[in-house]
């Protein structure tokens, strides 16, 4: 008699979810997103570090300091009691662990200057598919109104022994040593477009021509036609005529204060008619007039005078050239005075935020490594607040849960929460809420966010409709 044959019983899939707590369960969410626009894949692509793969890639260091970095580290080091333990937040990124923090900075002191030009090429990829810079551009021409871009020199202390640290000048700080950090912000978007680290003795009258020719290669900007619909907006220790010259050659629309004292003091001799406006930053009394015998540059241009009162008597003189040639004087002043809000502002909230002046090493290129991670931290989650906007403002009725009632409308106010926030908010109150991830067969399927949390029912607005194409349920946890 056969044998009867004896079907083996199919072993169950494991199919129960997973439940991780995590300290940074709306930094976690964003992992399956950031995972789908493949943000980070340039980053494996074109860098390559000459060291062995144990564990983990080269690569995979750069993201995890990157992560770091957003989630809110001081210093490198504080990885390994920030992001190391956090396993919700990595396996939300696809990461098991994460290395340690020592072998993270062998990484960074392992990099050369080609690889820093690998990864300025990866982060020129990164901000080519995401950037909201070049949409702005586009519709310049239909609004008739160029798009402004600061550039500012910024001054980041170092040690006297660190490479290319060398005294300079430091913001209220004589005697100092460090480097320079030259950076190209969107005063609208507050994206930056680039930034290079330069030694600590370098002018800024020096590093514009290196950073109008990274922006071009950012923003396609390849025709006079193209680059006339953006307008630069720079400090006097840019505007030497050299640099004014080469700005209008090139059919920039600028907005500059002149280099030199003397030549301020002169044109102001022809103002004849002043008139107030309102005080500076410093609270000092201004009055302003249009200069009658303007100096010549390679364009047109219009140029305005400002007077501010010395406390041993006299002015102080100062000049603004612009080539809008039908702005008035009070908007040609506000317009300029708005500059302290963007490169500024941005150098402010990285160093609060990303706590960009405390994370310093020895070696120049590793330095720029962590200057070029440090910007990519930054764009993101400018990025992050335009995808939760943007998520908001589709087209759907909320649900009842998304509803205030005491207006009708979460969404403006969901809207207004996310623009009011820097960096250094965005990281501290949106993106840093405990909670917990659920997986399900290593991908995840649903967060849950601690109720206690302030402003929750706005950010779960924002988070539930920026993860409902990916069918990921956002909803608040029991207590």
């Amino acid at each position: 008699m056969a044998k009867r044959s004896v079907s083996k019983k199919r072993k169950k899939r494991n199919r129960k979810k997973e439940a991780v707590h995590t300290s940074h369960a709306t930094l976690a969410a964003l992992g399956p997103i950031i995972a789908e626009k493949k943000v980070f894949s340039p980053i494996h692509q074109l860098v390559s570090i000459d060291q062995k793969t144990i564990e983990y890639r080269p690569t995979d260091k750069l993201i995890f300091a990157t992560l770091g970095f957003i989630a809110g580290v001081e210093a490198v080091y504080e990885i390994n009691t920030v992001l190391r333990p956090n396993v919700g937040l990595l396996k939300a990124f696809g990461y098991e662990k994460c290395a340690d923090f020592s072998v993270i900075q062998q990484t960074l002191n392992a990099a050369t200057l080609e690889n820093v030009t690998q990864l300025q090429s990866a982060l020129e990829q990164i901000f080519k598919a995401n950037n909201l810079t070049e949409a702005l551009v586009e519709q310049s021409q239909e609004k008739d109104s160029p798009v402004t871009l600061d550039i500012d020199l910024s001054g980041q202390p170092a040690s006297a022994k660190a490479q290319h640290s060398t005294k300079g000048y430091f913001a209220k700080a004589k005697n100092t040593t460090g480097r320079q950090l030259a950076r190209v912000v969107v005063a609208e978007t507050q994206e930056i477009v680039t930034e290079t680290l330069y030694p600590g003795n370098r002018l800024s009258m020096f590093v514009l021509k290196d950073q109008v020719a990274k922006l071009e290669s950012r923003l396609d900007l390849e025709t006079p036609a193209l680059r006339s619909r953006v307008r630069l907006r720079l400090d006097a220790g840019f505007g030497t005529d050299e640099n004014i010259n080469y700005l209008q050659r090139l059919c920039y629309e600028i907005l500059v204060k002149v280099y030199s004292w003397q030549r301020s003091h002169s044109l102001a001799q022809s103002v004849t008619t002043w008139g107030r406006v309102a005080k500076d930053a410093e609270n000092n009394l201004r009055e302003v007039g249009w200069v009658t015998t303007p100096h010549r540059y390679a364009r047109k241009t219009r140029q305005c005078a400002i007077r501010t009162p010395k406390k041993k008597g006299g002015y102080s003189y100062h000049v603004l050239v612009t080539s809008d040639m039908s702005a008035s004087l009070e908007e040609v002043i506000a317009d300029y005075d708005a500059r302290s809000g963007a490169p500024e502002s941005t150098f402010c909230q990285d160093s609060q935020g990303l706590n960009l002046k405390k994370r310093r090493f020895h070696s120049f290129v590793a330095q720029q490594v962590l200057i070029l991670l440090s910007q990519l931290a930054h764009n993101l989650i400018r990025w992050v607040q335009s995808w939760l906007q943007t998520a908001v403002l589709a087209p759907k009725a909320y649900v009842e849960a998304d509803t205030d009632s005491a207006t009708g409308q979460m969404g403006s106010k969901v809207i207004k929460s996310l623009k009011e926030r820097g960096i250094k908010r965005m990281i501290r109150q949106v993106l840093s809420l405990d909670g917990k991830v659920v997986f399900k067969r290593g991908k995840v399927k649903q967060i849950l966010l601690n109720p206690l949390s302030p402003l929750i029912h706005r950010i779960l607005t924002a988070f539930r409709r920026l993860l409902e194409p990916l069918k990921i349920q956002v909803s608040l946890d029991e207590i």
